[in-house]
């Protein structure tokens, strides 16, 4: 089984500017490569990164001698992946949406990769001396990193997995550094590291929405933490004062960059991160609890990107999450062998009635209590959406399954939901 462990790499001012300078270089080697492509394509020429590898290669010694500065995986690796990237582009198999052809990559103080292949990639016990990086005091519990052509990082925690490292991948996110090792474990290693399953057989439908987040066929209900909402006046204040500070404001000005613009720019980065770690976290938490609990999940595929179309709710609809909530869920799904379904685009969740079947056409986004027009049965909108999810999983596993869907305990959900410190609330089955 193939896993991801993100690690925090405590890097002092010497390992910044090597990975500032890897991660040029590797852009500098993705672009040369995305000039050629698009070259090659508007000249109808057959589009061949292998080629513009070895021509890469061969301007080093000349016209690029920097990138033997750093592991020569920032320069060769790019090409690899672009190659992908226009492959994912041309693919007839493809499902859904066609990705868009390769891009040029643009320089950012707050962000950049480089990788490293599992030859070089070495992980040992000690901590890296202070005044020379390449060498390793192995009297020490913790973990050090060896980063090619610069020496030892030592890491923020021990790699949790016993497995071996096919390879890392070096990132920034804000004013933090985090290595990325890309794992095999087997699956007596997973089960160890990882929560068990905690049910077989049951479904859940799950409804989605801006005033509660997550609502399931059984009431229970789970509000999101909105942190940029939250922090919105502050991040206005600093952004506020960054714009004040000394800086360039147009591309051919020549100011350069104020020390305190730089000091104000990492409090807008921190609070940046903590917003984003913040969202995460509760993402993660509750899409672990449910693929614990439920072994048949289905949501809605909702068109996010045409939902942020309406500036009156774009925001809130960002600061919440939703794409990202349902990749974490149908990974982890694949990982503990659950079923993750998604309703039609179309499919009236909202409109239809949960008891009779009965449509509501004329229903709005300012109803928030479901009124059925033919029977009276009168419910909560989001709840009577996750209810209809749920009765349609069942049609769609009709004959597929040997035995009835079980009902999870609320109690025992609620419960692991608040070991997670994850806040949760009840709606009734119908409030007539």
């Amino acid at each position: 089984m193939l896993i991801a462990h993100k690690i925090e790499l405590l890097a002092n001012d010497e390992v910044k500017s090597y990975c500032r300078k890897a991660f040029g270089i590797s852009r500098h080697a993705w672009n040369y490569c995305v000039r050629r492509a698009l070259d090659d394509r508007k000249n109808h020429i057959f589009i061949d990164c292998k080629q513009y590898k070895k021509d890469y290669n061969a301007l080093k010694q000349t016209e690029y001698a920097f990138t033997y500065e750093v592991t020569k995986y920032a320069s060769q690796q790019p090409f690899i992946f672009c190659k992908k990237a226009i492959n994912a582009y041309y693919s007839t198999n493809r499902k859904g949406k066609k990705p868009g052809f390769v891009k040029y990559k643009k320089k950012s103080m707050t962000k950049g990769s480089f990788y490293i292949g599992g030859d070089q990639v070495k992980v040992l016990q000690g901590k890296p001396d202070s005044k020379n990086p390449k060498i390793l005091n192995t009297n020490s519990n913790h973990q050090s990193l060896k980063i090619p052509n610069f020496g030892w990082v030592e890491l923020r925690e021990h790699i949790r997995f016993e497995g071996k490292i096919l390879s890392s991948t070096i990132s920034q996110e804000g004013d933090k550094f985090y290595a990325s090792f890309n794992m095999e474990i087997s699956d007596e290693e997973y089960r160890r590291t990882h929560k068990p399953i905690l049910q077989l057989n049951t479904a859940v439908g799950i409804d989605l929405g801006l005033k509660y987040f997550i609502t399931t066929d059984n009431g229970v209900v789970i509000e999101a933490p909105k942190p940029l909402k939250c922090y919105m006046k502050k991040l206005k204040m600093e952004q506020r004062a960054l714009s004040r500070k000394v800086h360039p404001r147009t591309k051919e000005d020549t100011t350069k960059y104020s020390k305190n613009y730089y000091r104000q720019l990492e409090k807008v980065k921190k609070l940046h991160r903590k917003i984003a770690c913040i969202r995460k976290d509760c993402i993660e938490k509750v899409t672990t609890v449910l693929v614990r609990n439920y072994q048949y999940i289905k949501i809605e595929d909702l068109n996010v990107k045409g939902m942020v179309k309406n500036h009156k709710l774009a925001l809130a609809i960002s600061d919440v999450g939703f794409y990202k909530f349902r990749s974490r869920l149908e990974c982890k799904a694949k990982e503990y062998q659950r079923v993750v379904s998604l309703a039609d685009r179309f499919y009236p969740s909202s409109k239809t009635c949960s008891k009779c079947g009965a449509i509501k056409e004329d229903l709005t986004l300012k109803d928030r209590t479901y009124i059925c027009p033919k029977c009276g049965f009168t419910i909560d909108r989001d709840l009577n959406a996750a209810i209809n999810l749920k009765n349609s999983l069942k049609s769609d596993y009709v004959g597929r399954v040997t035995t009835e869907f079980m009902d999870v305990d609320r109690l025992a959900l609620l419960d692991d939901f608040a070991k997670n410190k994850i806040t949760t609330s009840l709606i009734e089955a119908s409030i007539q």
